[in-house]
């Protein structure tokens, strides 16, 4: 009988040799912005995660500027309850965008060296805020697994990798983009 950790070591050298029998494939092929959707649109939902959350804080600090909190125990804690809840409606639609955008899609796309339409991202990113947040509903309050996948932020992402890439391109001079390389083996015939 052949033992599972036969099997996995047999399956990893197989990983092996297949991965250093096509690198030159992979090396002459030209670089394609749609190469890295999947990327962008991962960094787009950590940032737009990261927007919001910066959009609530922001949204709470301005609001307990403008008009503070009474002293006074019963009603400072209503008038926090009050801000909180504003700041929670409020903040992160204001901050999924650009955290969508910016700290997200074009972040990544500056990393791999794709040079896209941050101003379509952004437009797309704040549309798809809009339509995630029509669909999803109170998503927050109670989650569904339709929500789950279908919600601002998500749906933000998607809006600024589709716009980051309408008219993507890399460029030809290898020089100006950046340059990631793993060789595992080199072979010389």
């Amino acid at each position: 009988m052949i033992s599972s950790r036969k099997i996995s070591l047999c399956a990893l050298v197989i990983l092996v040799v297949l991965w250093s029998v096509t690198g030159e494939v992979r090396a002459e092929r030209l670089v394609q912005p749609t190469d890295y959707i999947f990327l962008e649109f991962l960094f787009g939902v950590q940032g737009a995660i990261l927007g919001g959350g910066l959009g609530f804080y922001a949204t709470y600090w301005t609001l307990s500027i403008v008009q503070p909190c009474p002293s006074v125990q019963p009603e400072r804690r209503a008038c926090e309850l009050g801000t909180t809840f504003i700041s929670l409606i409020v903040g992160p639609n204001l901050g999924i965008p650009p955290g969508a955008t910016f700290l997200g899609v074009a972040l990544a796309g500056t990393i791999v060296g794709v040079q896209g339409n941050v101003l379509l991202a952004l437009m797309g990113s704040i549309v798809g805020t809009f339509i995630g947040a029509a669909v999803a509903g109170n998503w927050v309050i109670e989650p569904t697994d339709f929500s789950l996948v279908v919600n601002p932020v998500t749906m933000a992402a998607l809006g600024a990798t589709i716009g980051y890439n309408i008219g993507a391109k890399v460029p030809e001079n290898r020089e100006l983009a950046p340059a990631y390389k793993v060789v595992l083996f080199e072979r010389r015939f």
